[in-house]
């Protein structure tokens, strides 16, 4: 089963946010960071593929209006 293009720009979007976090977390402690780097890389690949997988991308408006879709799916499934 593959899931939504908009569940897999939704996931990865928070991914990234979270790696970028954790690298310069652990980067301001001294450390490489290399799990963070590892999760940013994943992230980036899902984020490209959930985009490709769109079928008319219109630009980086799609990035919040998959947000939206992903929320209304939720707040539907209540």
């Amino acid at each position: 089963m593959i899931l939504s293009p908009d569940i897999l720009i939704s996931l990865s979007t928070l991914v990234m946010l979270f790696a970028i976090a954790s690298a310069l977390s652990a980067w301001s402690d001294g450390d490489f960071p290399t799990v963070a780097l590892g999760a940013l890389a994943a992230g980036v690949g899902v984020f490209v593929y959930g985009y490709w997988s769109l079928p008319d991308p219109q630009g980086w408006r799609e990035v919040p209006d998959a947000f939206i879709s992903v929320l209304s799916r939720v707040m539907a499934g209540l």
